[in-house]
């Protein structure tokens, strides 16, 4: 007779195991739940909250993740600027084909699109008390991350939103006049991508005013890129 040898964990449940010892670390303490559960099933009921905030933040950092079908741009990986008409439903500008995730959430609504994510960490950036909502012309900075596609001219593409402006229709007369938010992943600054947003903005609408209040930051910015449809400031 030989002694029984209890089998050793399967290679597949390590990772298992290796994240729930680090999501057990991040339940806060003291948690209390309605009934007496084990402290994994008090993780999972927090995970979603984790993963919500690693979202978030890595919009911020890095933009929200977005998809689009263009045509196929051998050894280009160059920013590209898209955009979204809310008030009017359109959602192609150019070449550029949003997906749906660039105007919608999860479950069909604005909460969850890649333009309300952007407004989220634009708002925890700058301290503002509201992201700006489901209105307005959105022109999004996009970044690509990775192609497919076959022979054929139109590739589906993944990447970021690396920046952002909204633009206005503010008295209702079928022009969009005042930009309302101007916003940059932070990864992403220091590289023109504002400047070429608004510039894109100028050159489409009759832009008349930026609405503050603006960041210190935000006034630099405006400061190196007066409207040349107005005359300079004295």
């Amino acid at each position: 007779m030989t002694d029984y040898e209890f089998p050793r964990t399967p290679e597949i449940e390590k990772p298992y195991r290796t994240a729930y010892k680090a999501l057990a670390a991040l339940v806060p303490p003291h948690t209390v739940t309605p009934e007496e559960t084990s402290d994994f099933l008090e993780v999972l009921s927090q995970f979603q909250l984790l993963v919500d905030s690693a979202e978030l933040v890595t919009a911020g950092q890095l933009g929200p993740h977005v998809s689009w079908v263009a045509p196929r741009r051998d050894g280009d990986w160059e920013l590209i600027i898209s955009g979204v008409d809310l008030d009017d439903d359109a959602h192609d500008f150019g070449d550029v084909q949003l997906s749906t995730n660039a105007f919608e959430g999860p479950s069909g609504g604005w909460h969850g699109s890649a333009p309300d994510r952007a407004g989220i960490a634009y708002k925890r950036a700058c301290g503002w008390d509201f992201a700006p909502g489901e209105a307005g012309v959105w022109l999004v900075m996009l970044a690509p991350v990775s192609a497919s596609g076959g022979e054929d001219d139109q590739w589906f593409y993944n990447g970021r939103v690396a920046g952002f402006v909204v633009v206005y229709d503010r008295d209702e007369d079928g022009t969009y006049e005042s930009v309302g938010h101007i916003w940059t992943a932070t990864a992403w600054q220091r590289r023109g991508i504002a400047r070429r947003l608004l510039a894109e903005a100028r050159s489409r609408f009759p832009i008349t005013s930026v609405e503050g209040p603006y960041t210190d930051d935000g006034t630099a910015f405006l400061d190196a890129c007066p409207n040349p449809r107005l005359p300079p400031q004295d």
